[in-house]
Formats: C-alpha cells, structure tokens, sequence
C-alpha cells in the first residue's frame, strides 16, 4: 500500500517552488512569459523521464491551483503519487523527499514571492495610489494650462489678452487668441510724411473704414476689428487722395 507523505505544509512548498523553478528554466530557454501549461508540461516530462510514472500536466496545474487557495502555514494539500513527489524533489535539486523536508528552511527553498500568495501590504498601496493620483494630477493641471483656450478684445488701437468674461467684454468682442494679432496688428496714425512701402515696394500699412465709415489705417493685413470687413493694403492713390490733402 502507497503511504501519502503530508508533513505540515510541505506539498504545498513543493510543488509552488517546483513550478517557481519551471518558470525560471523555461525563460532560460528564451521563452519571456512562460505559462501555466508549459511550467506543468515541463514538470510533466521530467516526472515521466526520473520516475517512469506518468502524471499529466493538468494535474499539476491542479495541485498549484489548491496550493495557491491555502493561506496559513499549516495547511496542506494531498499529493497522492509519491513518484510524483519524489519527481518533484528531484526537480529542485534534492535526493528524495526526506532530504527535501530536512532543508525546508534552507536557502535553496527560499519561497518565491511570484508563486506564493502573499498578503498585501495595504499601507505600500495606499502610498502607490496617492503618488500615483498626485502625478496624474499634477499632469492633467500641466496639460490644461498648457491646453486652455486663450482669448483677447480690442482697445482703442490694439488687441489685449484677457480671461474669458462675457458679462465684462461681451460675446462679441471676445475673440480667440492669436499671437500675431497681439504683437504686431495696431492702429496708427498716417501722415504723408509716413513711409508707406518698404524697398521691395511691399505695403506698410492696410486700410478699412470703421463703423462711422470713417478710413483708419493698420499695420498689418487682416480684419477691422469692428466691422469685420477684410483691410485693403494702401495704394498711391488712397495716400493722395486722403492722407496727403493739399
């Protein structure tokens, strides 16, 4: 009659480190996330070849899968074929089962912290998820600064940028931000002393009448900032005409 061996817990090790080892001998072969079945298939394979017994993979997958459910140490589970306990100790470098229980506080039965169920530190998870959240903060805060829409009015001669306030500025006049319009679109004053073309004959200034249909000069292409009609550059015959009045 077979005798099961079941000694305080130590199935339970015996096989989690054999599949712990499995693992680690399959990734040596290149494989980069060995899974459940081939750490079992493997452990199937030396069983059969040491001991000449049989034991199919789905089996061993069995016994880990009760092994993993077990949480104190005295708990165990039934390995009820001693070939395939002794195939198993084998595996991890040990003569028989007996040599194996003797060295279980041995470093070459370390418990694998990947195959084991531990119980989680909740204090560590907490510090993760508030670092995390804060990072994730910070990053959305960064991105809708970096992100927000910009708008600016214009006043008397030139465009400003200012916060998004209907109630102050009025719908209409708030317009979307852009750079160019704030640094270099401005309202002047014309003379006929003014130069109006650069040496490559390029205009200056543009022109558009305003609400009171009165002609007002600027120093960039683009829109009148009331009427929303389009400028026109100047020309000889608007600076003769109404800027340099004899």
């Amino acid at each position: 009659m077979i005798k099961k061996l079941n000694i305080s817990g130590m199935n339970k090790i015996l096989i989690l480190h054999a599949f712990a080892k499995a693992e680690q001998e399959i990734k040596k072969r290149g494989v980069l996330k060995p899974s459940l079945t081939q750490m079992a298939t493997e452990l199937s394979a030396f069983i059969e070849e040491k001991e000449n017994f049989i034991l199919g993979e789905r089996s061993l997958r069995d016994y880990r899968g009760d092994a993993l459910k077990l949480n104190d140490d005295e708990s165990d589970i039934s390995i009820k074929q001693i070939a395939v306990i002794n195939g198993l100790c084998q595996y991890l470098g040990f003569h028989n089962y007996q040599e194996f229980f003797q060295n279980k506080n041995s470093k070459r039965i370390e418990p694998q912290p990947d195959m084991i169920k531990s119980k989680p530190n909740y204090s560590q998870v907490v510090k993760l998820f508030i670092a995390a959240s804060t990072i994730v903060f910070i990053a959305f805060l960064i991105y809708k600064y970096s992100h927000r829409q910009r708008w600016m009015v214009w006043q008397k001669d030139h465009y400003v940028e200012v916060n998004f306030d209907a109630k102050k500025y009025g719908v209409r006049n708030l317009k979307l931000y852009k750079e160019d319009r704030v640094l270099s679109f401005n309202k002047v004053k014309v003379s006929c002393d003014t130069i109006f073309f650069n040496n490559d004959n390029s205009v200056r200034f543009w022109y558009g009448k305003n609400k009171n249909k009165e002609i007002e000069y600027f120093t960039d292409l683009g829109l009148h900032p009331e009427t929303g009609k389009t400028l026109k550059p100047i020309t000889d015959y608007m600076i003769n005409k109404y800027v340099c009045i004899d």
